[in-house]
């Protein structure tokens, strides 16, 4: 039985929107796929660019210790052992990435460092480092292995330690100020400030507090390294001509 014209401009425009969604499907599919990728990054890891890795550096040999709050610096035996180290992959690491803890690698030839942050004979290691360059915890390998686990306990323990005092310091800066101890109650502000990165709630109240009390803190511009290849060019200085000359 032949269709109708009716019949059959019923079904065209019953497919079109099918293929128009089939359309849209095959540009938007790919491009969900390509942005829940992670950035690919450089460093010590598998070879797969896309695995998500936990940030580490290579700290450069002679180069002094990182100015933040909290570093974590992992002190290998050897120099293979950033490449299959389940420090490289940790999930627990990873998500402390987000509570502003950096990571540093001290390869064993830089024996300075090694000797400064008190692993002279005793690697592998991982230490944590306060803002002041002091380590304030430290896991040490048993029988040339470090343990994930202690080392993720370590993180924990001192995040949960700082939290602590971070409470403690807003309390006890709120009662100075309340007993007429301004320089007190600016002094432990200004700890608060510092720490920022770690707890940027108690950070901004600092902040507002400091304001109160004639203290001005602001947050530093970005450092933007320059590129070599945008500098502009050397100016070249014209000689001056000869008395005489044409």
């Amino acid at each position: 039985m032949r269709m109708t014209e009716s019949t059959q401009a019923r079904e065209r425009s019953a497919a079109r929107p099918m293929a128009v969604l089939c359309f849209l499907l095959l540009i938007v599919t790919p491009c969900a796929f390509a942005q829940s990728r992670p950035v690919i990054r450089s460093g010590p890891g598998t070879g797969d660019p896309y695995e998500e890795l936990v940030p580490w550096r290579f700290l450069a040999k002679g180069d002094p210790l990182i100015k933040e709050p909290l570093v974590l610096y992992w002190l290998p035996a050897t120099p293979e052992e950033v490449e299959k180290s389940p420090l490289l992959n940790s999930k627990a690491l990873l998500q402390d990435t987000h509570r502003c803890l950096e990571f540093e690698i001290v390869l064993p030839a830089d024996a300075a460092m090694v000797d400064k942050l008190g692993e002279k004979g005793k690697l592998p290691a991982v230490v944590l480092v306060d803002l002041q360059g002091n380590v304030v915890r430290r896991v040490e390998g048993t029988g040339g292995r470090l343990s994930l686990p202690s080392v993720e306990r370590m993180v924990s323990d001192e995040f949960n330690a700082r939290g602590e005092t971070m409470y403690a310091r807003i309390t006890e800066a709120k009662k100075r100020l309340g007993s007429g101890d301004k320089e007190g109650a600016i002094d432990l502000y200004k700890k608060l400030w510092d720490e920022r990165c770690l707890f940027p709630m108690a950070g901004g109240e600092a902040q507002r507090a400091l304001k109160s009390l004639g203290v001005i803190v602001v947050e530093p511009p970005p450092q933007i390294p320059i590129d070599p290849n945008l500098a502009p060019p050397a100016t070249t200085t014209a000689k001056p001509k000869p008395a005489g000359g044409h």
